[in-house]
């Protein structure tokens, strides 16, 4: 109970219903001014209060572990953090003698970082806390406020989720085999935490299921040649089957058409690219020619304005794209129609055929002559997919056999594990109706492999378990689901035919660390630089800036790709080097071409190849000093203290500034010209809030360190005429005098909260959801790990090895997972699966040979 924080007493002996006992109420002491109130039965229970007692029994204070918040916590407080928050003071909003605040686990988790980064108290106040003294009292938020046990970690749940679209992209590729990017046509991923992996955002938009059915069709009508008959090279449509419009004068040769759309059925053999031409004859009405416009099942194909030359017959010219053979709907209309009431006589136009003179015309129309296709060219051989995709039905004696081990073997690479029996056979009815409507056997396996394409386990990365709704049960994940975690996460795509292999025989998580490094030695881990890396550093948004070019004329689009580049091939070097993650703050060479070296004034570059160089002396290393950083943290026309300051507190130390006050205006460029000075002394006169001032208080020094770079990331000593003062302090107290210095600070006290910020980073990317409460165990394990080797492949190695990635608990209530410490030292584990024992760590977690039945049911 959270009333064991405060010294209260011992929560009363359990009566005979299941609901926790109220706790006995207990008069405060005198020289106490915090109210003593029950708490309410969702508090969540913590592994650190005692075994009930009599309700009468005399109060005691609750001990977590050898920390009690009386004797221990209280009075550390009390020395240095009730001066601001206490006593009816709540500096930041926040009061730590009122119950509500000691309840809320969320300003105790602020508290909790506070503390660690050593920003409270403040560094001008005269009373510090020793070391021991931060760690005594983070040890028991760690330990009572979150119930956290480091023997026996909560791994958390996943969100089931979609594939997004570079991951589907990828699996598709890897899957089949086709050089197709379809997910490219599906709506832009949301985003959370960072990332767009995550599944609580990754919504299910309506237009979404059309595309998915759309693209899998697509797909396999590129991956599967299932037309053996000898198709027409020519098609010519039969001008009688044009329905809509006059039909006044049709004849085999000749169709008129005005602005009402007239449509015709085409019957195509195959998929692929079809020449169109048209043949027509118009005339000017009005001193005006008509307009065609066509469309193919809706689309709009072309609008164009034809001669209107009476007796000239005009071919027209087209294509059609056709990703599925089968029915399509070719219309045609006159775009520009007669203005209402508009009438011109033949003799200012062109008179009709065999009309007297004098005749009216009050329709501009064309006449069709002729409507012929050229069919794409026929394949003389199936493509190389389609021998991947039916090799697995090589040696069966009969059809039906030989499509049952199609779709055995492409459903289990889909689905990223084996399908089960019931499975098979849902897809291979599927199969058997293709073929009764006359389906060949490629065009009926090619429908039950499209179904699979569209299937939820194929769309979703979800992981079957045994007890998916008891939260208080944690279990290893199968083999097939860690393989798919582990390639999702390195590779953004599916599992290979060697993880595939490994988790079939069981031995994946045995030979764990020789996988990740063949993975991160593997071309496709350019994925995870791409997608970990450019969300995490946030280069993607280069694309989306546009300095301004009076401003920075130096700004094209090929400098933009170079800085891009630059970044990434930093990312790449510290990967497949296996260099240390702290050269992405402090590495002391980067990647330029010529565009580039220029752009930093490095000689001896040319070309368009980039090369390592040594960085030169007025250049910071790591991202910091790259342009792809300075550029999207700038504005248009200057550069941004704040967001610079923001992007460093969010992405390299992992503490990231509260959002703005409401209604709080931003420095725009009116109120930058009535100020006078360097863009510092601009902000200074400006922000003179004390709301705004404490958290620009930790953003705005770092960025005043790095004003020396422009808004493109050059280098510089002036702004706006005035020599600029690139010195800052800090709140936690460290001075520096220019971005060398302020490197330097980050990469020695501020050294273990970037490995802990990695760290989340890395975590959150890898289990594809946000980092709760539970998960500071791993998170501490991995920075601990990191600060003895700081390898990129001891990263990645304690992320896969961690408990969370490694294993998932049941859905429901997580404090539920805590209360079954109390009851139990084991959870009840279902058949086929392994609790986490006390005192293991997921390093020491022993494969689990998972039934069947319980895993595939």
């Amino acid at each position: 109970m959270l009333l064991a924080w405060m010294g209260c007493s011992k929560p009363a002996a359990p009566s005979s219903s299941p609901e926790p006992a109220t706790p006995a109420p207990t008069t405060p002491s005198p020289s106490s001014k915090e109210p003593q109130v029950s708490v309410p039965k969702t508090t969540p229970a913590t592994g650190a209060i005692p075994a009930p007692a009599a309700a009468a029994a005399t109060p005691t204070p609750v001990v977590a572990g050898p920390l009690d918040y009386s004797k221990d916590v209280k009075p550390l407080l009390q020395n240095y953090c009730y001066k601001c928050h206490a006593n009816g003071k709540k500096k930041g909003g926040l009061a730590l003698d009122n119950v509500a605040t000691l309840q809320d686990q969320k300003t105790w988790g602020h508290v909790l970082e506070n503390l660690r980064t050593r920003e409270m108290p403040p560094d001008d106040e005269d009373k510090q806390p020793t070391l021991d003294e931060r760690e005594k009292v983070m040890k028991w938020i760690d330990v009572v406020v979150f119930a956290v046990d480091p023997d026996r970690p909560d791994p958390g749940r996943v969100t089931i989720r979609r594939l997004n679209r570079a991951e589907y992209n990828n699996t598709i590729r890897d899957l089949i085999g086709v050089d197709f990017e379809p997910a490219d046509d599906f709506p832009a991923d949301d985003s959370g935490y960072g990332f767009d992996d995550i599944g609580d955002v990754l919504t299910l938009p309506p237009v979404l299921f059309e595309r998915y059915l759309s693209a899998a069709e697509k797909v396999m009508s590129m991956a599967i040649l299932n037309d053996h008959k000898p198709r027409p090279e020519k098609i010519y449509v039969d001008l009688f089957k044009i329905e809509g419009g006059p039909k006044t004068g049709t004849t085999s040769i000749s169709r008129k058409i005005d602005e009402t759309e007239a449509t015709v059925k085409l019957d195509l053999p195959a998929a692929g690219q079809y020449d169109v031409k048209l043949v027509v004859e118009s005339q000017k009405v009005g001193g005006e020619a008509p307009k065609l416009e066509w469309k193919l099942d809706g689309q709009l194909l072309r609008t164009i304005e034809l001669s209107g030359r009476k007796d000239f017959k005009e071919q027209i010219k087209g294509v059609l794209q056709i990703a599925k053979p089968g029915e399509h709907t070719l219309m045609m209309h006159v775009a520009n129609p007669m203005a209402g009431g508009e009438m011109k006589t033949a003799s200012t136009t062109t008179a009709k055929k065999g009309a007297d003179k004098g005749e009216k015309e009050d329709k501009r129309t064309f006449t069709v002559r002729q409507i012929l296709l050229l069919s794409p060219p026929q394949p003389v051989k199936a493509p190389e997919s389609q021998y991947r995709i039916f090799k697995a039905g090589g040696g069966q004696p009969k059809l039906e056999l030989a499509a049952r081990a199609i779709i055995q073997n492409f459903g289990t690479h889909a689905f990223r594990r084996p399908l089960s029996n019931t499975e098979i056979d849902r897809f291979m009815w599927i199969y058997k109706q293709a073929g009764i409507k006359g389906g060949n056997f490629e065009q009926s396996v090619q429908t039950a492999l499209t179904a699979i394409l569209v299937s939820p386990h194929f769309l979703f990365r979800g992981e079957l378990q045994p007890q998916p709704d008891n939260p208080q049960v944690a279990t290893q994940i199968t083999e097939y689901a860690l393989a798919s975690r582990l390639s999702y996460f390195l590779w953004s795509t599916m599992p290979d035919d060697e993880l595939f292999s490994e988790a079939e025989h069981g031995t994946l998580r045995k030979n764990l660390a020789a996988e990740v490094k063949r993975m991160l030695a593997d071309p496709k881990s350019s994925a995870l630089v791409e997608n970990f890396g450019g969300q995490w550093l946030q280069i993607r948004n280069l694309k989306l800036v546009q300095p301004d070019a009076k401003t920075f004329p130096a700004w094209d689009q090929a400098l933009a790709t170079a800085m891009e580049r630059e970044t990434e091939m930093l990312f790449e070097t510290i990967m497949h080097e296996d260099r240390s993650v702290l050269d992405f703050i402090g590495a002391n060479y980067t990647f330029v071409n010529e565009r580039l070296a220029r752009h930093y004034g490095i000689q001896g570059v040319e070309g368009e190849a980039f090369v390592k160089v040594p960085l030169p002396p007025d250049r910071v290393g790591g991202i910091l000093g790259q342009g792809s950083y300075l550029t999207i943290t700038s504005n248009p026309t200057r550069t941004s203290p704040v967001k610079r300051g923001k992007y460093v507190l969010e992405n390299i130390l992992g503490t990231p500034p509260p959002p703005p006050p409401p209604q709080v205006p931003d420095l725009d460029d009116k109120a930058r010209a009535e100020l006078h000075g360097t863009l510092r002394q601009k902000m200074e006169q400006h922000r003179t809030d004390p709301v705004c001032a404490s958290c620009h208080a930790r953003m705005d020094p770092i960025g005043f360190g790095l004003e020396q770079f422009d808004g493109v990331g050059m280098r510089r000593t002036q702004d706006d005429g005035a020599a600029i003062d690139p010195t800052g302090q800090l709140v936690s107290g460290e001075k520096f005098a220019g971005p060398e210095e302020l490197q330097k600070i980050l990469l020695t006290t501020k050294r273990p909260d970037f490995l802990r910020c990695i760290s989340e980073k890395m975590l959150t990317y890898a289990l594809g959801r946000g980092l709760e409460y539970y998960d500071r165990v791993t998170i501490e394990k991995i920075s601990a790990s990191l600060e003895k080797n700081p390898n990129f492949s001891n990263l990645i190695m304690e992320v896969v090895d961690s408990v969370p990635f490694q294993m998932r608990r049941g859905e429901g209530d997580h404090r539920k997972f805590n209360e079954a410490k109390k009851t139990a030292a084991q959870p009840v584990s279902a058949p086929g699966t392994a609790a986490l024992p006390s005192g293991a760590t997921s390093s020491t977690l022993a494969p689990i040979a998972a039934t069947k039945s319980a895993t595939h049911p």
